[in-house]
């Protein structure tokens, strides 16, 4: 029963205190006395439920008339249903029972209607056609983000990506070159008894293909590899920064793209690595000295307000631009749930702000990179068009990848490439 009160937890949390579940997992699970095997049980429940939400809820409030149900009652009602129609083998007699026991701990006043409505989901479950239930609902998503990625990529293409977005998948690592190689690390964890493969789409990428507890590996500690998805390795690939080289990177904490820079550059040359974050900035420190890195240098400050003394004076500029993150959704599922369609226009407006700023900062010969993890119009393409309108001193630059040329930018979908969705552009003078 632990298990699973302990899941209803997490997801109690997640929604009352709007946390992050990555950091929720993070913070308790080395401290409950459980086996791997039951940890890695909890991390399917809370993630499986979360991105499923409006679904389940859907399901259970079939069969509840009121709606002053407490928080506490919905997850458990969420996790019943989420063992009913998506965990196979399932004992469900056994899954139920422990769930009704928490509910008799955690809600007494509410326990026989969890136990009622319980037995009604399982009892009704071959009378539901989930094919017929609104399509926002079946996909898992609010109606909105369903209508902005129809009119963005279409249907045929939104319902691939959900169906990628909607499932969980194996971590990938970026090798530190500066310290390793690629097949030195390899045999490191072969003889660790870890599985891996090679990446799919980044050469510098491997992919563990079972547990691996990364941040108390020894491996992860001596700065041999970072935990970072395939998709957010491109924007400094295609930036293609060159030993000597000056660059600056923009909203950089934690520093994934920043020390990727480095090691393209072979540690040398000079980054500026900005974020208005302080306490975040430290994290991009702490990222580069465990790498080996010694030519960042942090900046804390807003990128609207860096100083004129800064113009013209890099290489590279790299704006990896804060926003709605609904390329990420597979690992953050969360944030689905708490954005609006209002966020979205904000942020661009904000976005544009930002590549104006960014522009200014780069030499004549320079490029600049400009990158989302999201999937929205409004924030890739409609930023970029506003820009060179308002900019026609600047192009988007052609560039090769894997042997595929692309005309200055590249749209990341998840199914398609099999990692985050992400957006990249790359921009030089006239």
């Amino acid at each position: 029963m632990e298990v699973r009160l302990r899941a209803a937890e997490i997801l109690y949390d997640l929604e009352r205190r709007e946390a992050y579940l990555n950091i929720l997992l993070r913070n308790r699970l080395p401290f409950y006395d459980l086996s791997l095997k039951e940890k890695h049980f909890i991390t399917e429940l809370v993630y499986g439920v979360t991105r499923w939400k409006i679904t389940l809820d859907y399901i259970w409030s079939r069969f509840v008339r009121r709606d002053n149900l407490s928080l506490f009652s919905k997850v458990l009602l969420r996790l019943v249903v989420y063992h009913v129609y998506f965990l196979k083998d399932t004992i469900l007699p056994v899954a139920v029972n422990e769930i009704v026991e928490i509910a008799k701990k955690k809600v007494p006043k509410e326990a026989k209607l969890i136990n009622a409505v319980s037995r009604n989901i399982i009892r009704e479950k071959n009378n539901l056609n989930l094919n017929s239930i609104p399509l926002h609902i079946r996909y898992g998503v609010p109606d909105f983000i369903l209508e902005e990625w129809f009119d963005y990529i279409g249907r045929g293409e939104a319902v691939k990506a959900l169906s990628w977005l909607n499932r969980s998948h194996n971590v990938s690592i970026r090798v530190n070159t500066l310290k390793i190689s690629k097949k030195d690390l390899k045999e490191k964890l072969l003889e660790r008894r870890i599985k891996f493969k090679d990446g799919n789409l980044v050469d510098q990428a491997l992919i563990i293909e079972d547990g691996f507890d990364f941040e108390r590996s020894d491996l992860f500690n001596e700065g041999y590899f970072v935990i970072q998805s395939e998709a957010s390795m491109l924007p400094a690939l295609i930036l293609n920064p060159k030993p000597g080289n000056r660059v600056i990177d923009l909203c950089s904490a934690p520093g994934l793209k920043s020390t990727h820079l480095a090691e393209l550059m072979k540690n040398q040359g000079k980054i500026i690595s900005v974020d208005i974050n302080k306490n975040r900035l430290r994290l991009v420190e702490e990222n580069a000295k465990r790498l080996g890195i010694s030519i960042i240098e942090t900046f804390s400050q807003d990128v609207l307000n860096l100083p004129s003394s800064l113009d013209r004076s890099f290489d590279r500029v790299l704006l990896d631009a804060p926003c709605s993150g609904l390329g990420v959704i597979s690992h953050k599922p969360e944030i689905k749930w708490r954005l609006k369609r209002d966020d979205i226009y904000n942020l661009s407006e904000m976005q544009v702000k930002m590549l104006e700023r960014a522009g200014k900062l780069l030499k004549r010969e320079g490029r600049m990179v400009y990158s989302t993890c999201t999937i929205t119009w409004h924030e890739n393409e409609s930023v970029l068009l506003q820009f060179l309108e308002r900019n026609p001193e600047f192009k988007l630059v052609n560039f090769k990848y894997k042997g595929e040329l692309f005309p200055g930018i590249m749209k990341v979908l998840p199914h398609k490439y099999n990692t985050d969705g992400f957006f990249i552009a790359l921009i030089g003078y006239e």
